[in-house]
């Protein structure tokens, strides 16, 4: 017969040492006793690498990686009051006997003995259960949120409605919105990133953005692949951003598509400078280290100026079946 170790009763000094010896999993698993154990396994100097969320149905997986690269992946099974909670760690599933702690209690009781402020991505796939929404609003901070084409447009506004203010960047796959109205409180977003996907292609009713589209959104970097866009209105666009009377915030726009895109009709009267090959400049947005968009050396491209002296430049390139036009602004 074994005698329990009464570990909680040793002094903090001696507990310490104690902690930095113990597994990742086991310093939460301890937290997870009483707001004294969450106290003490905080001297423990845990940190992670990342903590993601993949939201399906009625599950909240939550994928921890440690600094040594090895994951810990905890299934929520319920949205409201956690009863069981397994754990996939290593080559063993523990199942860990949780009564009293709420969903939301449990995310920000890894978050604090993690010493993680933020969640770095929340996946939305499938039929995803409303549920899961008012709990993901109580996080401190999201830096991803990514939709797939299975969640309908009822729960993606939804999610926006209730998430945004802890959003900082959106990507999405949709190949349609029925209510354009709605999408474009999303466009209005004070987004970092807003990435739009089309998966089909094919479609000639598929996603398109008109000149309003473009003029209302907000964010810093806007990503739209095989999103249906006038090369027209995306002239208008940009002579509209020459006169400061486009989104003051952006400064990286990309458009992919599989639509031929006119030089001629893109740069119609934006005085536009073509710059020689020999031209290299490195584009870094100005929150680079909390940015979405790589650094990157831009050769050659077409430089412009706003009214207010800020110099961009557009690059547009064709290759075999896919347009590629994007533009950059120098802060």
């Amino acid at each position: 017969m074994t005698t329990p170790f009464p570990l909680l009763r040793l002094s903090k000094l001696a507990l310490i040492p104690v902690l930095q010896q113990m597994e990742p999993i086991d310093i939460i698993a301890l937290s997870l006793l009483s707001n004294r154990a969450r106290l003490l396994t905080k001297t423990a100097g845990l940190s992670v690498t990342s903590i993601s969320i993949l939201a399906k149905n009625r599950i909240l997986n939550i994928d921890i990686v440690q600094r040594d690269g090895k994951k810990i992946l905890i299934s929520l099974m319920s949205q409201n009051h956690t009863e069981f909670v397994v754990v996939f760690v290593d080559y063993y599933t523990p199942v860990w006997r949780i009564l009293g702690f709420s969903t939301a209690e449990l995310i920000h009781r890894i978050l604090d003995v993690t010493n993680c402020e933020s969640i770095q991505e929340v996946q939305f796939c499938e039929a995803v259960s409303f549920d899961a929404l008012p709990i993901l609003a109580t996080l401190p901070h999201i830096e991803q949120i990514y939709i797939s084409r299975d969640c309908n447009e009822v729960f993606v506004h939804k999610m926006f409605e209730m998430l945004s203010k802890v959003i900082s960047n959106i990507s999405m796959w949709q190949d349609r919105f029925a209510n354009l109205e709605q999408f474009q409180k999303v466009l209005m977003l004070n987004m970092n990133s807003i990435t739009i996907n089309v998966m089909n292609i094919r479609d000639p009713t598929r996603f398109r953005l008109s000149l309003d589209d473009l003029l209302i959104s907000n964010a810093v970097h806007l990503h739209l692949f095989e999103v249906m866009i006038s090369v027209k209105n995306l002239n208008r666009f940009f002579k509209l951003w020459i006169r400061n009377k486009s989104n003051p915030r952006l400064e990286h726009f990309i458009l992919i598509t599989s639509e031929e895109v006119s030089p001629d009709v893109l740069l119609n009267g934006l005085n536009a400078i073509e710059m020689p090959q020999t031209t290299t400049r490195t584009f870094r947005a100005s929150d680079y280290p909390n940015s979405r968009c790589q650094e990157k050396v831009v050769t050659g491209g077409f430089d412009v100026m706003r009214s207010d002296g800020t110099r961009a430049t557009l690059e547009i390139k064709a290759m075999p079946g896919i347009s590629v036009v994007e533009f950059y602004v120098w802060m």
